[in-house]
């Protein structure tokens, strides 16, 4: 069988992901080194043991999802890759590190995985992968993968795959990118993109390598024993915000360290003082799957000036009341947000880029401060009754068609009225809206019936669906009904939403669909109830999000209820593949002078 360690180890990052702890902070962090930007972590002990406790094994899956013809031959694959000696109970890492100026094709991506026997690695790699060339540096042996111009370099305990990456197009890398790797087409099995690799690489003799590749080989080979033996403070686990990531124990994570991705040459436009105001910033999140849900939480670690911008305007959380007078017991979603405008104007002016969007403005005779201080920064959107209606054509009487609707209103909340009243009769808006009384109304009625209803006055801009809504909403005496327990929790959070996904689904129409997919719809149809969203302000550098994705049935894990669909998924799409090939072969078959008529 012809098969790369590239896919050997892609195949475990997939698979982690589609299945994916032991330790608290795994050992293989330690290859990982604090240039880093981007580190994502798979933890596919856990996320395998979740599978297989609901009775999903692999050997399942793959019999599920292939053809009859190839579910044997993608088997034997991942057996021979379960064999291999690479710890499929670990670990997995995908670090981006970004270095050097484009054009030095310095940067690189990393995957690191564990070992449980090396020399079943070693053998492994010799029976797959053609002109295997074994070469051994310091305390560890490599070898050189041309078809991926990577190095694969192993220890007794650990492996790590390098391979080049060009940041200014990471589209290419990308499955669907036009100038992506060949990984084939991703409903074959992964069997025979391999073997096109492999052939690929049988096709240039190691012999035959220039004095170009072997430059790149020893760059790409320093740079694997480098992260073999890197120091404590030279790994990523050196920075708090990412130890603390490891220690969450979540069945995956990611961490992104902005600061070592704009020094490291890539972005070389970026202002210093902006890269300034972003130094000791961090982003971390997780995601767990459990019963019934998935739970997404993020933290967001400010630097010293960043954080000073935010400790200056103090805690901000929503205006409840401009929630809770949506007249309607029939929600569909909302969101509701409290942030503070003025600390954008800090955050320009900290950068020095203040002078440039003042000239920008100057034409319209309003600054940058006349705007952020117009309004306080509390804004709600909230929307019900959605449903697919049929609405006739403005251009073509008698024409309908089917679209999405619902009813909503958007509210702002006005901050200083002098700066705003200076908005609404500047020379940009002067033409559009006209002062009557307390509030303003737009001059043109043409215009006016072409946009939504409206109010606005020293207090509110508030828009509507329709002028009905409008009207009850701004009387305040209706009252909004939410879930249970959804108020609670976004109640003092500077962020807060919620949209209720059995009712956005159950209006997706079934008569539209072939037969043998309504099955599945109705399936994904039943699969989610509501997603609730959340952000708060856990300190004065710290602030964390959380965002939970319900499922209707709460007793099973919820990375089982979406394999599950998946599996059905891919039986309808192989079924389809079916019955076209059995058409096509048809008309071959067919007389020359016979009709074929086309299977609806």
């Amino acid at each position: 069988m012809k098969k790369s360690i590239s896919k050997v180890l892609l195949a475990a990052v997939t698979s982690a992901v589609m299945l994916s702890s032991c330790s608290k902070t795994p050992d293989e962090s330690r290859y990982i080194p604090k240039t880093a930007g981007v580190v994502v972590d798979l933890n596919a002990k856990q996320l395998t043991t979740k599978l297989v406790t609901n009775g999903i094994t692999m050997d399942k899956l793959f019999e599920a999802t292939q053809s009859k013809d190839t579910s044997n031959e993608v088997m034997k694959a991942w057996k021979d890759a379960e064999n291999s000696g690479i710890d499929m109970q670990s670990h997995f890492f995908a670090s981006f590190v970004f270095q050097g100026q484009p054009a030095e094709h310095k940067s690189y991506i990393s995957l690191t995985a564990s070992l449980k026997d090396a020399d079943k690695f070693e053998a492994y790699l010799k029976k797959n992968i053609a002109n295997f060339s074994l070469k051994t540096q310091n305390d560890f042996k490599y070898i050189w993968e041309e078809k991926q111009h990577a190095v694969i370099g192993w220890n007794k305990s650990a492996v790590i795959y390098i391979s080049a990456v060009d940041p200014s197009n990471l589209e290419k890398y990308n499955p669907g990118g036009s100038s992506s790797p060949d990984y084939g087409d991703p409903s074959e099995p992964m069997i025979d993109s391999a073997t096109a690799v492999t052939d690929s690489a049988m096709a240039i003799p190691a012999a035959l390598t220039t004095a170009e590749d072997d430059a790149q080989i020893k760059t790409w080979v320093a740079e694997v024993d480098h992260l073999f033996h890197l120091k404590k403070d030279e790994t990523a686990g050196s920075i708090e915000p990412f130890a603390k990531l490891l220690k969450e124990d979540a069945d995956a994570g990611i961490f992104v360290n902005p600061e070592a991705i704009y020094n490291s040459g890539q972005f070389t436009m970026i202002p210093a003082n902006v890269k300034k105001l972003m130094e000791g910033s961090f982003y971390t999140g997780t995601v767990n799957f459990e019963n019934g849900k998935i739970v997404f939480n993020g933290h967001s670690y400010m630097g010293k000036e960043l954080a000073a911008i935010y400790k200056k305007y103090g805690k901000k959380e929503i205006d409840m009341d401009m929630l809770n007078k949506y007249p309607s017991q029939n929600i569909t979603g909302f969101i509701s947000y409290a942030f503070d405008f003025r600390m954008i104007g800090d955050i320009v002016k900290a950068t020095g880029m203040d002078g440039m969007v003042n000239l920008m403005m100057g034409k319209s005779g309003l600054s940058m401060d006349d705007v952020l201080n117009a309004f306080e920064g509390q804004l709600t959107y909230v929307a019900s009754d959605f449903a697919i209606t049929k609405k006739e054509s403005p251009y073509f009487p008698g024409e309908f068609t089917e679209k999405p609707d619902a009813k909503w209103i958007f509210s702002l909340k006005v901050g200083n009225k002098d700066a705003f009243n200076k908005i609404m009769t500047s020379p940009m808006l002067k033409e559009v809206f006209t002062r009557e009384g307390d509030h303003y109304t737009v001059v043109n009625p043409m215009a006016a019936a072409t946009m939504p209803a409206m109010s606005i006055n020293e207090k509110f801009v508030t828009l509507g669906s329709d002028s009905a809504l409008l009207q009850e909403y701004l009387g305040g005496k209706g009252h909004i009904k939410l879930p249970d327990g959804i108020e609670g929790k976004i109640k003092g959070s500077m962020l807060g939403g919620y949209v209720d996904l059995e009712k956005v689904t159950a209006v997706i129409p079934e008569d539209k669909m072939d037969e043998d997919e309504k099955p599945v719809a109705k399936k994904a149809k039943e699969l989610l109830k509501d997603v609730t969203f959340v952000s708060k302000a856990d300190g004065g550098d710290v602030q964390h999000g959380e965002a939970v994705l319900t499922f209707k049935n709460k007793d099973q894990n919820s990375l089982v209820q979406l394999i599950n669909l998946g599996t059905e998924a891919a039986k309808v799409m192989q079924a389809r593949k079916a019955k076209e090939k059995a058409y096509e072969d048809s008309l071959f078959a067919a007389p020359v002078d016979t009709t074929v008529v086309a299977p609806q």
